[in-house]
């Protein structure tokens, strides 16, 4: 399988969580703008990005069973 960050535990791209982490964005647009699309934020290296690859912090985002879960299940 193909995994992207949208797999990983690390990543969230809930939009509420988004603009708790960065304060005053919805001054300016809101994290629930269909602009925004897939992007999240990546919790192990802090940074705001797309899910296009994983990188060498992947780690599976498990389900309450213990089996990996993710977009592409």
């Amino acid at each position: 399988m193909n995994y992207s960050c949208y797999d990983c535990k690390y990543f969230c791209n809930n939009p509420a969580e988004i603009e708790m982490s960065f304060p005053g964005l919805n001054s300016l647009s809101s994290a629930y703008a269909s602009v925004r699309g897939e992007a999240g934020i990546c919790s192990r290296r802090e940074l705001f990005l797309l899910p296009v690859k994983k990188c060498g912090y992947f780690e599976p985002l498990l389900s309450v069973s213990g089996k990996v879960q993710g977009h592409l299940n």
